[in-house]
């Protein structure tokens, strides 16, 4: 397939089943809020039928979709709206928590936007921080001391709020 035309409704519905939930748990990881998070998957998924990139393997393909995750969750946070408007609305609350343990979810979203989404990748989606540089476009050595210091990030948040109740 080339670029510039359109993949077909099946491939990419098959990607969607692949690797819909990852995009979406990554976009909620990194803006924090539902509604942006469903924005981010359809605009990933709507440049993959429209753009129709050539991927090499599995692989590649998921790592485009990372990459285009973290880009549109960049330029979302970055948007003149947003810098209007503030933080996001907060999430309605009948709206189902992508992560089931409430203090583990205040603890990384009070992390900084690259360390939750290498913490992300590496516990929630299985990838090697190999795996994580290279869909980030990142040094392997910078990926491991951000996933270090999200730990002990997350380590001292959830010990802090353990010592409050």
């Amino acid at each position: 397939m080339r670029n510039g035309s359109q993949r077909t409704g099946d491939s990419v519905a098959a990607a969607i089943d692949r690797y819909g939930t990852m995009v979406y748990r990554l976009a909620y990881a990194r803006t924090r809020s539902a509604a942006d998070a469903d924005d981010i998957f359809q605009e990933v998924f709507l440049k993959l039928l429209t753009h129709a990139p050539a991927f090499q393997s599995d692989g590649h393909e998921k790592a485009w979709l990372i990459r285009s995750t973290v880009n549109a969750s960049v330029n979302l946070l970055k948007s003149a709206w947003r810098r209007l408007e503030g933080a996001p609305l907060p999430d309605s609350p009948t709206a189902p928590a992508p992560l089931r343990d409430e203090a583990l979810a205040d603890a990384l979203a009070s992390l900084s936007a690259k360390s939750r989404v290498v913490i992300h990748l590496y516990y929630y989606e299985g990838m090697t921080t190999d795996e994580i540089a290279e869909a980030l476009g990142a040094k392997p050595a910078s990926v491991r001391a951000r996933l270090s210091r999200g730990r002990k990030q997350l380590k001292r948040l959830l010990t802090e709020r353990e010592e409050e109740m």
